[in-house]
């Protein structure tokens, strides 16, 4: 079998599965939820029969008459298969993630000591991870196997923002050569994150009940939070609860930076006397505030539903012109995964709806002239879908064939605020951004003795891109002799774009090979060499305007500079 260790070609093992396993559950968060586990566990009868050597039956036909035989009684010995790590991954312990936890509560945080792994800081739950020089979309990202997508021009709703570290259960990082079956659609690496596993009722427990109840404080910046799970448990049935939240202040440096001062002239603040006054060592815009939703993935063979919710009312960016005033995330994340006499097959389908905002917080100026802020809006709808089958063709050799989808809509609208620059109209940022995306991979496993094992693997990924016509705030040309304002600027722009085929299609080859060498426990070495491509985003192909204003919103590296998009730019 795909999970059972490979036997020395002397030992013939027999399996035979007498019962098929099906889970089923589902999940809620915003501080409470459930969970719902069911499992049939199947019974697996092993039989070992040696070959006997001619040297090996003459020993056992020889007359012993040194020692009484002694009859001994019957031991059962029972284990579980010892975890390994993937070709080309690096894993973090339990123990790693549990000491990590109370330091943070962003996940990305959780990576700070993966060689080849930096952090770039934005919001107190959106850290973006960094591998070798290259982050965010040059990465591949999944929680719980979805391929989750940051909605926002800024991207501030980052993928692993939607699972809070209390909730983490296993972290992979591969920075080197990535293997197909786990890359594709990125060039710098990829990172799995998985929330634990159900608990079940060992045979002859009966009903088992855990629970767990966290909380923490950290000074700096008066954070606090809390974590809370509970289960009840039978050898086939599983009710778990996960629910988890985080506040925080803004917090402060190690001394002073900058002036103490207003952090903004608002009117409304002078009228009602409410100052917003920052201290010199104080980091202005970095308070937070985090509800997070319980994430699930089981290790056995299993049909899997979960439904999470997540709700940010709130989280501000020191290095960003914005903030976060509001994330809604819901996602439904269907998973089956079978062991069958040929290897296993691991199906998975999932679709995730966010509703982003931004705007100024009590930070930052709200009032520029007659603006009232600047809202802006997005929203995205996430849908793929995964098929892989490892087939063991020996007790060597594992073939890995697998499929893959994602569906991906876009759309980023700033409605107006005033009676100048941003207004009358909606400026329409991206209007039905399309990103659809169809991959298919083979990956050749070997393992030539207990030291050594290749892999090696080929990926085809057609990336399929469109976007609807776009507009500013004014649709007028020449409404102001001011070339450089909204209304010169973003109806020429907006004109050209409309103008121009905004439908891509990009054929993209993917290839890795490795090998691994593991001379004891202690020690490993990798050689390897790969091949990755990725195409554009939405917004790096579909950004459009020059006007310095909104160029500046599509920024999604926190550096200050403004960006847009090129309709023609290649993988």
């Amino acid at each position: 079998m795909g999970d059972m260790p490979h036997m020395l070609h002397d030992l013939i093992s027999y399996i035979r599965l007498n019962n098929m396993v099906l889970f089923v559950g589902s999940k809620l968060a915003h501080g409470s939820g459930f969970l719902f586990n069911q499992l049939i566990k199947p019974t697996v009868t092993v039989t070992m029969k040696f070959k006997l050597k001619p040297l090996a039956i003459l020993i056992a036909a020889a007359p012993l008459t040194a020692f009484a035989a002694t009859e001994l009684p019957p031991v059962e010995v029972t284990s579980t298969k010892a975890a390994t790590v993937p070709a080309g991954a690096q894993e973090l312990t339990t123990e790693q993630i549990k000491a990590a936890r109370a330091a943070t509560s962003d996940s990305a945080r959780l990576l700070a000591d993966f060689p080849g792994v930096s952090l770039f800081g934005a919001g107190g739950v959106s850290a973006l991870p960094i591998i070798h020089g290259l982050a965010d979309d040059r990465l591949r990202t999944q929680v719980d196997g979805m391929d989750l997508i940051a909605a926002c021009p800024n991207h501030m709703n980052s993928p692993l923002s939607y699972i809070d570290p209390t909730n983490v259960g296993r972290v992979r990082v591969y920075s080197g050569v990535v293997p197909v079956s786990v890359g594709g659609d990125s060039i710098g690496g990829t990172i799995t994150v998985d929330s634990p596993a159900p608990v079940f009722a060992q045979p002859g427990e009966g009903t088992i009940t855990q629970g767990e109840v966290g909380g923490f404080y950290r000074s700096n910046g008066s954070a606090y939070g809390g974590n809370l799970a509970a289960t009840l448990a039978t050898r086939n049935f599983s009710l778990s609860y996960r629910g988890s939240t985080a506040q925080s202040d803004n917090y402060k440096a190690g001394g002073d930076f900058k002036p103490a001062g207003l952090s903004s002239t608002d009117p409304k603040d002078i009228s009602t006397g409410i100052s917003h006054w920052l201290e010199g060592d104080t980091v202005g815009s970095s308070a937070y505030k985090s509800q997070t939703a319980y994430q699930n993935d089981a290790g056995t063979q299993m049909v899997e539903l979960g439904v999470g919710i997540q709700r940010i009312p709130y989280e501000n960016y020191p290095n960003q012109r914005m903030d976060m005033t509001q994330n809604n995330s819901t996602q439904f994340n269907l998973h089956y995964k079978g062991l069958y006499d040929w290897g296993t097959l691991d199906a998975r389908a999932y679709h995730q709806h966010v509703r982003h905002e931004m705007d100024f917080n009590d930070d930052r100026q709200f009032w520029y002239m007659t603006a009232p802020g600047m809202p802006m809006n997005t929203e995205g709808k996430n849908t793929g879908a995964k098929l892989q089958a490892n087939i063991d063709l020996t007790t060597r050799d594992v073939l890995k064939l697998g499929a893959e989808f994602q569906k991906y809509r876009l759309d980023d609208w700033w409605p107006p605020s005033g009676t100048g620059g941003m207004s009358p109209g909606t400026f329409w940022n991206i209007n039905d951004g399309q990103r659809d995306r169809f991959d298919l991979f083979a990956e050749w496993d070997a393992h030539w003795t207990p030291q050594w094992m290749t892999q090696i693997g080929v990926r085809s990924d057609t990336v399929r891109m469109n976007a609807g016509p776009v507009s500013g705030y004014s649709t007028q040309m020449g409404v102001t002799s001011q070339s450089m304002t909204s209304y010169g600027m973003t109806a020429k722009d907006a004109a050209a774009f409309n103008a121009s085929d905004r439908e891509k299609t990009d054929h993209n080859l993917n290839f890795s090979a490795l090998a691994r060498y593991t001379p004891d426990a202690t020690q490993s070495y990798e050689f390897g060499f790969a091949r990755q491509a990725r195409s554009p985003n939405l917004y790096e192909r579909y950004s459009w305007s020059t006007w310095p204003m909104a160029a500046i919103m599509n920024n999604f590296v926190g550096d200050g500079n403004g960006y847009v998009g090129d309709i023609n730019l290649k993988p």
